[in-house]
């Protein structure tokens, strides 16, 4: 699906980026050491995986998009959050590089395997979150507020192994959770709208209203109010018996 306002998106992806310091910074629910770790290890991996993400669009497509930035931004914070605590600045740059990358190629998936995926969400979050939790086996350090050595730093398989059952113990997990509310779904209101009213656009269906009123462009059709009132479509009135200059 493409984005319909690249601008919002370039915005959203920024406010994501902000708010994020909060999410892994703040869990430290202190203003320590912990906290100031953890952030620059969220900043340098989203940076680190926005770049990441932009070169690999440029190597494979010839061209870096600023849908590719926004991406990575998702995808690099997606990465860090499980070992934001646990990696040292450089490791959180690997962390988020190999994001960038990993996920830019990932978001193909959905072609070759025929699900649908409009917002990259198995791209993205699922093989950026699976990462993420991997590299605390393979990246963390000692000297980080987690206090754990990964592969990489004399840890051994220790952390990578206990890393990878808790990924997968939840991976399936979830799996199994939703497809039953999928079965659910499906077999009780509907698991997906009409394919017309996918071309159509499920805000005009199911809301009866567009996000930009185009006039002709939107086909004429112009949403309820908050007074409720329903949707009208506009009609042109011509008079045949008027008659017309030469």
């Amino acid at each position: 699906m493409r984005p319909h306002n690249l601008t919002l998106v370039m915005l959203g992806a920024g406010l994501l980026w902000f708010g994020w310091f909060g999410f892994n910074a703040g869990s430290a629910i202190a203003a320590n050491g912990t906290a100031a770790s953890t952030w620059v290890n969220t900043m340098v991996a989203t940076g680190a995986a926005c770049l990441g993400w932009l070169i690999t669009e440029r190597i494979r497509d010839g061209h870096a998009t600023s849908l590719g930035a926004a991406s990575g931004i998702v995808a690099g914070l997606v990465a860090i959050t499980p070992s934001c605590s646990s990696v040292s600045p450089i490791g959180a740059i690997i962390v988020g590089a190999v994001a960038g990358f990993v996920c830019s190629m990932a978001i193909g998936l959905k072609y070759k395997l025929g699900y649908d995926d409009s917002l990259d969400v198995v791209g993205v979050h699922l093989i950026g979150g699976l990462w993420g939790t991997l590299s605390v086996g393979l990246l963390a350090t000692a000297s980080a507020p987690a206090a754990v050595d990964g592969l990489f730093y004399g840890g051994g398989f220790d952390q990578l192994w206990r890393q990878a059952v808790g990924a997968f113990a939840v991976l399936i997990y979830s799996f199994g959770v939703t497809f039953l509310i999928g079965i659910i779904l499906h077999k009780t209101i509907g698991f997906r709208v009409s394919e017309e009213e996918e071309m159509t656009g499920v805000d005009s269906s199911e809301h009866a209203e567009t996000g930009y009123d185009l006039g002709a462009l939107g086909a004429g059709i112009r949403g309820t109010s908050f007074g409720g009132g329903a949707p009208v479509k506009h009609e042109v009135e011509t008079n045949h018996d008027q008659e017309v200059p030469a």
